[in-house]
């Protein structure tokens, strides 16, 4: 008896509950153009915290004065990006603009872009103009008697402090590396790879200065933090004509010992094959007057798609490794001051061999 009103309880309490009956939530029209430009502002967004050129090239078009449809160029997507980056207050401007009216959205084969009336993304951004631009905006000018026309970029490698937050390899890779890293340390010396590369750059500079070229340093202090993408960027905005990374080496094996320079290989995703050309032919120059001045041994140029600061360049690039700092005369020789002399002049006489080719 007592399992029958049980059951008879339990059934009227399951007969006066009330069906509860869900909404869906509305979805959104893809098609609509409110909803593509909310989408393509958030991948703007997105390109700017990733440092996508890639996407940021492609979502964003410009009305010219003809009618005509015009695209960014890729060097000032990327200095843009970069600017957007460190300043805050205009990005947030930027983004702003991005959803004021006269923004509207376009679309080429199916795939939509925002529509903008500025073609000067710079500009509109508070992006600083390229020098040479500025320059030839106001006077040419003209070299100095010893001055030779050609500009240097000198990145002396690593930093004091590494930054392992990720980054891109390249424009719009996937894959990602940390930013920085500090590099290894002299395992006789004990001096770090960071001071080492610091010492050799500013040799080079003052070298390369002597013979009348104009240099760029990315860094002049080891109390920086700039990311291997970011230097890439800074030589170009420079107004450089090349880009010279300084590097030690490092190895399991501390028998190993010489010198080489790195280049991308013809697959590379990332640059032009004019471009991979070039800095194949800049690797080459200066390891062969690396190792003629040195006397070191000589590892050639070394291919390789996976160095960020290669795959961010605009503009002919080589990273040279002088020696390893894991083989014990190595190590030392390196910090000698008659060796970093032959150093910087096996690497300047590459640069000069580079430019008279």
């Amino acid at each position: 008896m007592e399992q029958m009103q049980q059951a008879q309880q339990e059934a009227k309490e399951v007969s006066v509950t009330p069906t509860q009956t869900v909404t869906p939530e509305p979805t959104e029209d893809p098609s609509d153009p409110v909803v593509q430009k909310k989408n393509l502002i958030a991948a703007i967004e997105k390109a700017v915290e990733d440092n996508n050129v890639k996407t940021m090239t492609a979502d964003l078009r410009y009305a010219a004065e003809d009618g005509q449809i015009g695209t960014y160029e890729k060097e000032d997507v990327a200095a843009v990006l970069l600017h957007l980056k460190k300043n805050q207050d205009d990005y947030q401007a930027f983004v702003e603009k991005l959803q004021d009216e006269s923004v509207t959205v376009g679309e080429e084969d199916g795939v939509p872009y925002l529509l903008l009336t500025d073609s000067n993304l710079r500009k509109m951004t508070g992006t600083e103009e390229p020098v040479e631009t500025v320059e030839a905006e106001i006077v040419t000018p003209t070299p100095t008697p010893e001055g030779n026309g050609k500009k240097v970029a000198i990145d002396a490698g690593h930093q004091a402090h590494g930054n392992s937050e990720q980054e891109p390899i390249g424009p719009g890779a996937s894959q990602t590396k940390a930013k920085v890293a500090s590099g290894t340390t002299g395992r006789t010396t004990g001096v770090t790879e960071y001071q080492l590369n610091l010492d050799v750059s500013l040799k080079l500079r003052d070298e390369l200065e002597a013979r009348g070229y104009e240099v760029y340093m990315i860094r002049e202090t080891n109390d920086v933090d700039i990311s291997n993408a970011e230097r890439a960027q800074l030589a170009a905005e420079s107004g450089a004509d090349i880009l010279v990374r300084i590097h030690a080496n490092g190895s399991d094996n501390t028998s190993v010992a010489g010198a080489l320079t790195m280049a991308p290989s013809t697959a590379n995703p990332y640059l032009s094959q004019e471009l991979i050309a070039e800095c194949q032919k800049l690797s080459q120059c200066i390891i062969t007057t690396f190792c003629a001045s040195t006397g070191a041994n000589n590892q050639g140029v070394y291919q390789t798609d996976e160095m960020s600061g290669l795959n961010w360049c605009s503009i002919p690039a080589t990273i040279v490794e002088m020696g390893y700092m894991t083989n014990p005369d190595e190590d030392t020789r390196m910090q000698t001051a008659e060796y970093q002399q032959q150093m910087v002049t096996g690497i300047a006489d590459g640069i000069d061999q580079y430019f008279a080719s």
